[in-house]
This record gives C-alpha cells, structure tokens and sequence, in this order.
C-alpha cells in the first residue's frame, strides 16, 4: 500500500471487544472484522432512515466501486469462550440440523457466484444465472413457515418461551490491544462523498454482533497491518453492485428469514509477513503510553517547559505509588542513584510538524516500555488509578510551583487533536527529527564560540554525542546526522528558549549542565518508534518525530 494514504475509516469499539463468530465455523471469532460487515453496517444504517438519503446511496455506491482496502488493526486476546443456551425461536419449523445445511449451501453457492463472476468479468452469464436460481430456492423457506402441518399440541406447547427447548449457542470475541481498527484506501475521496460518509459513520452503532458498540468516523489514514496480497487468509469484501444485491435480498428475507452476507473473497497478509525483507529496528524506549489531555485553558503552556511539566508529572505518579517505589517507576536505586534499568519517562506532547503548529503543549504521555518487569508495569498502573480514584476523573491536576495548575484527564478514547496520538510518534520511519532538544550525554565543548576551527570541532562532537545517544536506546549508528541549534520541524522552538537542563553529579560532585541541541537523523533501516535520545529522555527532552519523506522537513 502507497505510504501515502489519503481516505480511511475509522471503527473504535467503544466497549474494548469486538464480538463477531467466523463465517464458516460458529466457535471462532473474527478478527479484523472483514471489509463487508462495515458495508453492511453503513448499509443498514442508512436503510434504517424513515426516508433514505439519496446522496448517501450515491456515497454507498462510490465506495463499493473501490478497491479492497488495506486495514490497520493491533494484535487482540481472544476471550475465553462460553457455551451459553437459549430458546429455539421455532422448535417445530426452524431445526438447528436444517439451518446448517441450508448455511453451508448457500456459503458454497455464493462461492461459486463469485468464482464465476470473476471469470466472466462481472458478466451476467448463463451459468451466473443458473447459480442464482439455485440461491434462490435455497433461500426460500415461505412454503415451510406457511404450509400447515400435523404439529400435535405437546410440539405446539413447546413453542411458547417458558417451554422451549434450549439450544448450545457461542458468542466468541476478542479483545485488541488497540480498540479500532481502520480501513484504507489509497485513492482520495471526493470532498463531498467524504462530508456525506462522515455523517453516515456518525448514525453506526454497531458492527457484528450487537453487543459490539461502536463509533465510527473518516480519518486521514493509519499505519496498515493487513494488505492485499495474492495469498493469505481470506476475508470477505465488496465488489460494484453490493449495495444493490443488499436490498434485492433484504426484500427476499425482509430481515427474519435465513440470510447470507453477500461477498467477495480476497486474500490479505500481515504487513510483517508480506515486508519480512525489510529489517526494522527498534529501540529500547519503545512500549506502552498512556495518555493524558490537558484542559482547554491548560493549553497555553510552550513546548519550552517540558521538563518542568514532566518532573511535575513524575512527582504525582510517586505520591501516589505503594512503597517501596520499584526503581524502575522512580528512575533511581536506594541510594538515589540512578538506575541502569529501564524506566518510565514522562513526556509531554508537543503541537509540531504540521503548517500551522505553534509548538504549545497538549497532553502528555507516561511512557511503559516492553522491557519493564511486571512489578515495575503494576506500580506505574497502580499509581495512576489511585490518583484517579482519591480526585475523581475529572479533577486531576499538576501544580507548576509559583507557575500555575495544570488540569489533565486521562485519554479512554481516540484523541481528537492528532499530536496526542500514540501512532503519530510510533510510525516506522527511516528519518527522524527532533520535537524537543536532545540533551547530549557528553559535552562537546563551545558551539557558538571560540575560533572557526575550534567550533567545527565542536559541531563534530556534537554529532558524535548524538551517535552515543542511538547507542545508548540500543540503535545503530545513523548514516547522517545533522545538528542546529534551531529546529528542523514546524512548531518545534530554539534550543535558546529551553531552560537549562542539569543532572546530579555523581558520588558528589557539582551537577552537570548538558548542552541542548535539535537533530536529524537518517538510519539505514526503518526505526520503529517511539523514540527519545539523549540525556533528558525520562523528562521530555529528545522526544523524535519520524517523517514520511526523508526529503522533506515538514510532515503532513
């Protein structure tokens, strides 16, 4: 898929699972929900209307007639899965056995439909139209619901709900680390079938089985985790005409007789498995993040207060932690001195790389990453949740000293505002630039004094203290680098604007004072993110931005 996605659908599940048994084996679940049940969903939603919107049958229209799309969905637990026994609705005329039959019938002929199809080019042919005869007799039940038959008053009795039989039905589900999945298509969307869309999306209130809630809206795009592809796991989709054959088989079953979805098969893999060529690395900050946004009149702080804002952060998660403090939460040993492990950071999320970004400050991110023990992982979660349940919600906040309140609440939804989401600083990218200055872990000596030849060295220095840096989250040496004092990313500010950052000395001695600089990095193989370098990487400072085009120094 081009890296260039300019229309996608967003579906969040709004109760953290997905609900939805596989098409051809009633004790699997389904994941990622296939192409064809969020056409069905939009569908459905708009047939529902008292009078259905001409403009959204159009917008429906214009999207069957695109290609399958690619879909970006995170990795789930599957539920463990409970046999649950309910009334049959007719014990005398709908037997289970019957309807099995009749499922597995119409599954092959619907195959064999599409097969056809496909080789005629979507041509109505003789052999098309024999194949849908068949569909629709075995579709027909009317003369077995009609048709009175010798049912004796015991079989009769049966039928009322206090004596029905019950029958074993399965409700498989799963729970995706993630809770969305989107679907992407490369072409762009009219502006108006888009505006139409979205206000569809907006009326969709569920995907598969109805406990399975949702909201649903377009979105510019997404990393994709699944992609087209000439083999692989096939998942059910929409071809031209599906809206049509939608209602021509909703006027045959008027929504309580048998059904069957109709579809097109395509075959999809796993981005990992199709780009397993393509060597990725990732570095040691990568993990977890858990989110919170600011309050409106809260956003007017600079991205120059990072680290301020991050201490502040980082002294409410200890007050609220279980003693003893494990140093993988508090970021030193016993004996203040700091640790070697990995560790939370504290990373507040500035409004950067976009044309009109002004650098203030929207949220902020704690940052888990994957090599935190158990222990570590329950007492940065622990201490969130006692925070949250002794002040309400909605009543979190960070004191600034003599500088203010800061109101934050913790993100359960997609953020609205793109620079507080997790995948804009996680995407795998080749080229890297800094979003607030690194920190260098080694002083480079005078970058903006001394003689010219004195001062070269001292910007090669620089960039050497920034190749430590790789090394020390586990990178490789970048093939480029490039440093300024200014930023390489709309939004970012000056490294003269940032408050001078100093960490405690060791075994006595004076703190140290590190020199700030911004940076751009080219690697040689994708990095996965997200990415912090530098010295002041637990405090906000050296929080990466990746680009989409290593060319270009804004990304949009």
């Amino acid at each position: 898929m081009s890296s260039d996605v300019k229309f996608g659908i967003e579906v969040n599940f709004l109760t953290g699972r997905y609900v939805a048994t596989s098409y051809n084996d009633r004790r699997q679940w389904e994941w990622p929900p296939h192409p064809a049940r969020l056409f069905s969903a939009l569908v459905a939603t708009w047939a529902d209307s008292d009078e259905p919107d001409a403009s959204e049958q159009k917008a429906l229209e214009w999207l069957e007639g695109q290609p399958p799309p690619s879909i970006a969905a995170s990795d789930f637990v599957d539920r463990k899965m409970t046999s649950h026994f309910v009334p049959v609705n007719d014990v005398s005329v709908v037997g289970l056995s019957l309807q099995e039959r009749k499922t597995k019938k119409i599954d092959d002929l619907m195959n064999q439909l599409n097969d056809k199809l496909i080789v005629s080019g979507g041509e109505i042919t003789r052999e098309v139209d024999r194949i849908k005869n068949k569909l629709a007799k075995e579709r027909e039940i009317i003369t077995q619901v009609t048709t009175l038959s010798p049912t004796n008053p015991k079989t009769a009795l049966e039928m009322l709900p206090d004596h029905r039989n019950k029958r074993e039905r399965f409700f498989p589900s799963v729970t995706p680390k993630e809770p969305r999945v989107t679907y992407l298509w490369d072409g762009p969307c009219p502006n108006d079938v888009g505006e139409t869309l979205d206000r569809l999306l907006e009326r969709v209130t569920r995907i598969g089985h109805s406990s399975t809630l949702v909201s649903c809206r377009i979105t510019k795009g997404a990393l994709a985790t699944f992609t087209v592809s000439e083999t692989g796991r096939s998942l059910r989709t929409v071809r031209h005409g599906q809206l049509a054959e939608l209602e021509r088989q909703f006027r045959h079953h008027e929504g309580n007789k048998p059904r069957s979805l109709p579809y097109t098969d395509t075959s999809y893999q796993k981005v990992s498995t199709v780009a397993s060529t393509a060597p990725r690395r990732e570095p040691n900050t990568v993990g977890d993040w858990i989110v919170f946004e600011f309050a409106h009149d809260s956003r007017v702080l600079p991205a120059s207060r990072v680290s301020e804002l991050a201490r502040a952060m980082r002294a409410a998660i200890l007050y609220y932690a279980d003693d003893p403090i494990p140093e993988e939460l508090s970021g030193h040993e016993l004996a203040r001195i700091p640790t070697s492990m990995p560790h939370v950071a504290f990373l507040p999320l500035p409004y950067v790389g976009f044309e009109h970004a002004d650098g203030r400050l929207l949220g902020i991110a704690i940052s888990v990453p994957k090599a935190l023990s158990d222990d570590g992982r329950r007492a940065t979660f622990r201490a969130i949740g006692t925070w949250e349940g002794k002040v309400g919600k909605g009543q979190m906040k960070l004191t600034l000293g003599s500088q203010g309140v800061v109101h934050i609440s913790r993100l359960h939804e997609p953020a609205t505002m793109v620079s507080l989401r997790h995948d804009v600083w996680q995407r795998p990218s080749r080229r890297w630039v800094s979003a607030t200055p690194i920190a260098l872990p080694k002083h480079p000596g005078r970058l903006g004094k001394g003689t010219p030849a004195a001062r070269a060295k001292a910007w090669e220095q620089a960039e050497e203290a920034v190749r430590i840096a790789c090394a020390h989250v586990g990178l490789p040496e970048p093939l480029t680098i490039e440093v300024s004092l200014n930023p390489f990313i709309t939004g970012a500010r000056n490294t003269t604007s940032f408050p001078a950052f100093s960490q405690k000395g060791m075994n006595g001695r004076p703190p140290t004072r590190r020199q700030l600089v911004h940076a751009s990095l080219i690697f040689k193989d994708t990095v996965a993110g997200p990415l912090m370098l530098g010295a002041g990487r637990f405090f906000g400072l050296g929080l990466m931005r990746p680009m989409k085009d290593i060319s270009a120094h804004i990304d949009e």
